[in-house]
This record gives C-alpha cells, sequence and structure tokens, in this order.
C-alpha cells in the first residue's frame, strides 16, 4: 500500500467509521490522504467515539480560496484534518487525546485540526499548536 490514497478503490478496510467521499477535496473531488493520519483517525473513533470530518485534502485552488494559508497549506499536503467540535467539553477531550499524537493542533470553536508535518513536508515549525 502506498503512503498516499489516492483513489477510492485503494481505501484501507481497516477505516470502517470513515469512507473516501469525506477526505476528498470538496472543490474538485480529488483525493489524497497519507495512510498515517488515517490510521490515527480510525484508532481515535475507536477510542473516542464519533468524529466528524469538516475538511480532509484541499486541492491547491480550494485552499487558496479558503484559507490564510493559501496555495501550499497543510491540507494540500494530505496529512491534515479538520474534526468538528460538539460543545466545550468535546474540544477538550480532543485536544487531549490529540496533543501527543500529532505535530499540528489548531483549535477553534468549531472544529479542531490536526495534521502529521514535518520539516521535511516544508513546515518548519514543527511539533506546533495555535488557536484560530
Amino acid at each position: 500500500m502506498s503512503i498516499f490514497i489516492t483513489e477510492p478503490g485503494d481505501w484501507d478496510q481497516s477505516w470502517v467509521n470513515f469512507k473516501p467521499e469525506e477526505l476528498q477535496c470538496s472543490h474538485c473531488k480529488a483525493l489524497k490522504i497519507h495512510v498515517g493520519i488515517m490510521n490515527g483517525l480510525q484508532e481515535a473513533r475507536g477510542d473516542l467515539g464519533p468524529l466528524s470530518i469538516t475538511s480532509g485534502y484541499r486541492c491547491s485552488i480550494h485552499n487558496n480560496a479558503v484559507s490564510k494559508t493559501g496555495p501550499n497549506g497543510p491540507h494540500t499536503t494530505g496529512k491534515a484534518i479538520d474534526i468538528s467540535v460538539r460543545d466545550s467539553q468535546h474540544r477538550k477531550k480532543l485536544i487531549t487525546y490529540f496533543a501527543p499524537r500529532v505535530t499540528g493542533l489548531g483549535i477553534a470553536k468549531s472544529f479542531i485540526h490536526i495534521d502529521l508535518l514535518t520539516v521535511d513536508d516544508g513546515f518548519e515549525m514543527r511539533p506546533n499548536s495555535w488557536v484560530y
């Protein structure tokens, strides 16, 4: 198996709680998702219960339109995911769970961002956390 999944047919059957459509770019429907972030997401689903993905992969055009990170932001790498937050207790639970497991953790009122980016991916400030 490749490090990145780019075709729905290559979806790992162990990711039973997620579908490729949840992670593909909402603009162009392209799919590029890193196996490591999906394995971690599925493990989190088993530990935490249901998780709702609000954003997975974004093509450069879409990311440039919706994010201050421009055409080369974290979501364009396939190593970043945003997870919906239901309330403050849920946010705290997600932060506590993911903080030691990811290299990037962004905290917003309605979602948390997680990523597995490193210096090798061109993201110098990792590990890192921030608030939107």
